[in-house]
């Protein structure tokens, strides 16, 4: 609800208007804007209306789907998320399915092991604390500026085929960057949720029992602690997976 109050006021309150965006824009290209149009934009948002007349045909162009327009990529805001839409939900997916593999098998290995060094927790949490937008300029600069390995931005190279074989491998070195940024944004939190969850389950009675029976250590861990901490991973997760869309619009956004 706050958000889309604040996407509301936002507009009109700081200074200038769309239209008039609009208006220059057209002007800096030596062009016009035909006046059907403009006049079809005032009876869109309405600027002449009391605020409160606004927001009702605000929420009303919304119960209809209609997000607006977009005066900087001069389409439809529907147009434009079902365009970038499935670029961001295979990027989210498939990062929180690499990481999380990498980072519950770290998890629990540390935990299970004892093993779980100043250094691995340093570089961790130096990460955890680093804004997606950052380690994605960071990698950017220096695999594909510095190294010229992979390619800095877009999701294919313009003017290639669809659906063939070249595609998808050229989709896949496009791809590779903004993966391996969320990759590394998101093992944190799952690493440290998993460690912490093991560790609380190793002390739990019935493991203590399982040990004392001399139950097999691996069907201790199978059995006894992986089972019982896969529901509070599940649990993250689905909040991870919010925090990875997040983190995958600051990506695409420096990946363009």
């Amino acid at each position: 609800m706050f958000i889309l109050l604040l996407s509301f006021i936002l507009p009109r309150i700081i200074p200038g208007s769309p239209l008039s965006y609009a208006q220059y824009d057209t002007y800096i290209l030596n062009q016009s804007l035909p006046e059907d149009t403009f006049n079809a934009f005032k009876d869109y948002y309405a600027p002449h209306e009391p605020l409160h007349k606004q927001f009702v045909i605000f929420i009303g162009h919304l119960l209809n789907f209609d997000l607006g327009y977009s005066f900087y990529y001069r389409i439809s805001v529907i147009e434009l998320i079902a365009g970038r839409l499935p670029w961001t939900l295979l990027l989210s997916f498939s990062s929180l399915i690499i990481s999380s593999f990498i980072a519950i098998s770290l998890g629990i290995k540390a935990s299970l092991s004892g093993k779980h060094s100043k250094l691995r927790i340093l570089i961790m949490t130096g990460i955890q604390s680093m804004p997606a937008f950052l380690v994605a300029v960071l990698i950017q600069g220096i695999l594909s500026y510095k190294l010229k390995l992979l390619p800095a931005w877009g999701a294919y190279t313009p003017g290639i085929e669809f659906f063939i074989r070249e595609f998808y491998t050229d989709v896949l070195k496009h791809s590779i960057l903004p993966l391996t940024t969320l990759i590394l944004c998101e093992i944190p939190g799952i690493y440290f949720l998993t460690y912490n969850s093991t560790q609380k389950i190793k002390k739990e009675n019935y493991v203590t029992m399982a040990y004392y029976l001399n139950i097999d250590e691996a069907q201790v861990q199978n059995k006894f602690i992986f089972k019982n901490i896969v529901p509070e991973i599940l649990g993250k997760l689905n909040v991870q997976f919010l925090y990875a869309i997040t983190g995958s619009l600051f990506a695409e956004a420096v990946f363009s």
